[in-house]
């Protein structure tokens, strides 16, 4: 009796955790161009950190070609005009901030446009 009831609750705890870990999922790194012109507006105003800038470059965007093509042009920017935390909030140059806000009224082109 002792060993039925061990193995129905060795069972029953297996399909809670399986359960569980079904429910819970996988995170997803997934962002639309309203988070990306987001963070670019922040950049621009010196109001994103350094961690915000480096996940958005390191990360591919795989369901947008569009913003995946935005996304390496920062990467270029970055490796460019990288200049840190250390010019009052501000991440790149002056001229890499220039083109970041190029990258911006793309965006913001293409969202009046849809």
């Amino acid at each position: 009796m002792i060993l039925l009831l061990s193995i129905l609750f060795s069972t029953l705890l297996c399909l809670v955790v399986v359960g569980v870990l079904i429910w819970v999922r996988t995170p997803h790194y997934r962002l639309d161009e309203a988070q990306v012109a987001r963070l670019l507006e922040w950049m621009l105003l010196g109001q994103a950190t350094e961690n915000d800038w480096r996940v958005f470059c390191d990360i591919p965007i795989r369901h947008d070609d569009f913003l995946e093509s935005i996304r390496i042009r920062c990467v270029e920017l970055d490796e460019k005009h990288f200049i840190g935390d250390s010019h009052g909030g501000r991440l790149l140059s002056a001229e890499g901030l220039e083109q970041l806000t190029e990258l911006l009224q793309q965006i913001r082109t293409r969202q009046s446009n849809s």
